[in-house]
């Protein structure tokens, strides 16, 4: 039961990060409200993979716990991010790769939970990783024009 609670509000937390990531990834509105919902995302991931660890084989405890350390790294980025003028490009492109990462994962999780084969599970993921590489390059790329116009 205290899993499904613990994956339930990370999900949700992950949620709220994600829409106010996308808000914030231009302009500083909802930015506290984008890194506090991912840092207890991670929080909650974290706890829901310690509750479950004595239970998880060798194979899953490597993967669920390599997310809790891409999720550190996610809020890592964040930290670092608020100390940047909003749209500069370097903001752009930590805020973008958080958002990357959750819609990233956000698509794996319906996949998996969807009943895909694994290939495809981690084919959706790929795509959605590589699509999201992109995205961001032209968001870069356009908050480095942004900077140069400006007087």
């Amino acid at each position: 039961m205290w899993h499904t609670v613990l994956i339930t509000l990370h999900a949700a937390t992950g949620t709220v990060a994600l829409l106010a990531g996308l808000l914030a990834h231009r302009s500083r509105s909802l930015f506290r409200t984008y890194l506090w919902s991912l840092v207890a995302s991670v929080a909650f991931l974290a706890a829901a993979v310690a509750q479950e660890w004595g239970r998880l084989d060798g194979l899953s405890r490597a993967l669920f716990g390599s997310f809790v350390v891409l999720g550190l790294v996610m809020v890592w980025l964040a930290l670092a991010a608020r100390r940047l003028p909003a749209g500069s490009p370097r903001y752009v492109d930590l805020v973008g790769f958080t958002l990357v990462a959750l819609f990233d994962a956000f698509v794996v999780i319906t996949v998996l939970n969807g009943g895909a084969p694994i290939a495809l599970v981690v084919a959706s993921g790929l795509v959605v990783a590589v699509a999201g590489h992109f995205v961001l390059r032209a968001a870069k790329s356009r908050a480095t024009e942004r900077t140069l116009v400006r007087p």
